[in-house]
């Protein structure tokens, strides 16, 4: 059967690394499918030789032709992310291997938009590589194909053991939030919300993954957590947030309505169901009325039709379509 080599960071704590081992073991019918971490947690020197080693990996199977993958299909952000995977591009090319670009970043339109040589040079790497670019959702293929033309849309895959509007006990007054400790996930802002909310909600709690400490003793702190762990939060969860500056296809807000819990999500999110209710970006008031409605209403019951888009049949179905057309191209 012919392989497809995922190259990306698949040890690396985030979305997209449960994308990337998602769609590792589960490949389309007729495939196998490989991991190559590509990135590591620490200083710039260990990111570095991370990378390095996936490039001297990476070549050794290129020459033996027992490892030596059919389709090559990168994971990449924006910025450095990029300009390192670009080198991938150009081994599987130089291979004659077919490539492929799958865009995560939230933030690529406004990376790539902020310079025409920027944009120049990277649809110089794309065309001199043959890839083919790979976006989350139609929304990112419009916002995008000003900058890089054409490219392919595939959603992200859904787990497989999610079982769609579960009856779960839930904790009162418990508001989630399941983001990396980073400015653009708006952790700060989410703290202030529910600061002001417990004025009119004195036992409101927030749960927060990415830090391991907090001053404040309404703040839970979740640190990182296992995926168990994880489904377990989105399981007893009054709601989830997601007040991101930038998110490329939080599948998190997926999983939550998966799981039965109301979502909020922040106006910029814009590769997610319409269903799914939206506050203004950083204004804090239209947050607080909006959870003030979730936190005082019934729980929402979406249709389970809204998830079918991010099954992981239809998904599979369409990697195996692209991959198809791919290795006959090449």
């Amino acid at each position: 059967m012919p392989k497809v080599l995922h190259i990306g960071p698949c040890d690396t704590p985030g979305g997209m690394a449960n994308v990337m081992r998602i769609l590792a073991e589960h490949p389309p019918e007729g495939w196998v499918a490989e991991l190559l971490p590509s990135h590591c947690k620490g200083s710039p020197w260990a990111k570095w030789r991370a990378y390095r080693r996936a490039r001297n990996a990476f070549s050794q199977m290129l020459r033996d032709e027992k490892r030596r993958p059919d389709m090559i299909h990168i994971h990449t952000a924006a910025d450095w992310s990029w300009w390192r995977k670009r080198r991938f591009a150009q081994m599987a090319y130089k291979a004659k291997l077919p490539n492929i670009v799958h865009i995560h970043s939230g933030q690529f339109d406004s990376w790539l938009g902020s310079s025409t040589k920027r944009v120049q040079k990277f649809n110089n790497d794309v065309q001199q590589n043959n890839s083919q670019v790979v976006v989350l959702s139609e929304s990112w293929k419009e916002r995008l194909s000003q900058f890089i033309g054409d490219a392919v849309a595939i959603h992200n895959p859904m787990k497989p053991e999610l079982e769609f509007g579960q009856a779960n006990t839930r904790e009162p007054n418990k508001v989630l939030f399941l983001a990396r400790n980073d400015p653009v996930k708006g952790g700060l802002f989410a703290q202030r919300v529910i600061e002001s909310l417990r004025h009119k909600f004195p036992e409101l709690v927030l749960a927060m993954s990415g830090i391991s400490q907090s001053q404040n003793s309404w703040v839970l702190p979740l640190g990182w957590m296992t995926e168990a762990e994880k489904m377990h939060q989105l399981e007893t969860a009054t709601v989830l947030i997601v007040p991101s500056k930038f998110e490329g296809q939080p599948m998190v807000a997926l999983e939550a309505i998966a799981s039965g819990a109301p979502v909020l999500l922040s106006d910029t999110i814009h590769s997610l169901p319409s269903e799914i209710p939206k506050a203004k970006f950083e204004d804090i008031e239209d947050w607080q009325d909006k959870l003030e409605q979730i936190l005082t209403s019934p729980q929402p019951m979406y249709p389970q039709s809204i998830l079918d888009a991010y099954t992981l049949s239809n998904i599979q179905e369409s990697w195996k379509e692209l991959y198809a057309s791919l290795l006959v191209q090449g």
